[in-house]
């Protein structure tokens, strides 16, 4: 039997060689691309953890009633699993915001992780439309096909839109102006008197429906409060339009808490008002008492863990998108980065004090 020569043997191993290396590849283009569906897997399960949390709760305490050390506990829990789904969804937007990634999956991906780090509103504003349907068995159901269909959305082998570039540079300066400018213009007519009256709760109760009486004769103006809501409608679409925008720029960490903090925002009001319309409709004050009335409230139950990161995570977002755009703005007129930088993490720093005060008020510590 003849032996192969050197050059039979050196094809050999090189064909080896080359099969390796792209079983390697291989490997290596699967892990990445599981990766980029990471955010949509956590958001995807989110729900199911927080079951699971609360039927573990309610089976130690006896009842969904809480009282004693079992509030704290299942606030931290409740807080820990929103906070690591928008972690890992956080981290995935700024990977791959990096300048080097320019793939069209990871455009995708980094849109469909925008949206995961809303999941603590997202899913409530699911839950509340289904209360609103009158199906709420099938919010389950709907909230796995979506993530499953986000998935599926990254993983999918097509060209990028060229729809997100539609809007000249001019253009999106002007929206993002004219952005601002409705933004300031809710900030003085809602948020800001919204939030210093929920501030007020921490003294008591009955001083937050003190305030909440006076300022609702502003926003609920037959006026003020139709203008308000247009405001907030331009406020989600022209959002949404800067943010497609911004998904094909690169995006350093101010940049992606400004972008995901802003979607974030979109979403918690829209969740927000589904309930407050809802309830009104129905003839329930959304008062005081509608979040902490004892044994039934919307925060006081174990089987309602979701509302927990909801309401403390919106403040912050709007906090933090607010610090960002005024960064933004201040470097424009030629202000130091580092004085920049510092105004914006004390706001948002504030942000999370403010929002944590506001959670304690709700949950009936007050200090009268």
């Amino acid at each position: 039997m003849s032996k192969p020569d050197g050059l039979g043997l050196s094809a050999i191993i090189a064909s080896k060689d080359a099969g390796a290396d792209r079983l390697s590849g291989l490997s290596a283009a699967s892990g990445r691309r599981l990766w980029l569906v990471v955010p949509a897997l956590c958001a995807l399960v989110y729900p199911s953890l927080l079951d699971l949390l609360s039927a573990g709760l309610v089976l130690v305490h006896g009842s969904d009633a809480p009282n004693g050390p079992i509030v704290w506990v299942a606030v931290s829990a409740s807080l820990t699993l929103a906070l690591v789904v928008m972690l890992v969804s956080f981290v995935s937007g700024l990977t791959l915001g990096s300048p080097r990634v320019a793939r069209p999956e990871d455009l995708r991906a980094r849109s469909v992780a925008l949206l995961a780090f809303a999941t603590p509103s997202l899913y409530v504003g699911f839950a509340n439309v289904g209360g609103v349907l009158g199906a709420p068995s099938a919010v389950g159901v709907a909230w796995l096909m979506f993530w499953a269909l986000m998935a599926m959305i990254v993983l999918a082998n097509s060209r990028p839109s060229s729809a997100a570039s539609a809007i000249s540079p001019a253009g999106y300066q002007r929206l993002g102006a004219a952005h601002g400018v409705s933004a300031l213009a809710i900030l003085l007519l809602f948020v800001a008197p919204h939030i210093g009256n929920h501030l007020a709760g921490f003294w008591s109760g009955s001083v937050h429906t003190d305030i909440m009486s006076v300022a609702r004769r502003i926003y609920r103006n037959d006026i003020v409060q139709p203008l308000l809501l247009a405001l907030i409608g331009f406020q989600i679409t022209s959002g949404t339009v800067l943010v497609r925008r911004r998904m094909t720029m690169p995006g350093d960490i101010f940049g992606t808490v400004q972008t995901m903090c802003g979607a974030y925002v979109g979403v918690y009001f829209l969740a927000h008002m589904t309930a407050v319309f809802a309830a009104r409709h129905a003839g329930v004050d959304t008062n005081w008492a509608w979040l902490t009335r004892p044994n039934d409230s919307l925060l006081f139950s174990l089987t309602k863990l979701r509302l927990i990161a909801h309401y403390w995570v919106g403040p912050i977002a709007i906090v933090a998108h607010v610090a960002c755009g005024l960064r933004w703005v201040l470097l424009q007129r030629d202000t130091s980065p580092a004085t920049a930088d510092r105004i914006a993490w004390i706001l948002m720093t504030a942000g999370v004090v403010v929002s944590s005060i506001i959670m304690l008020a709700l949950l009936n510590v007050h200090i009268a």
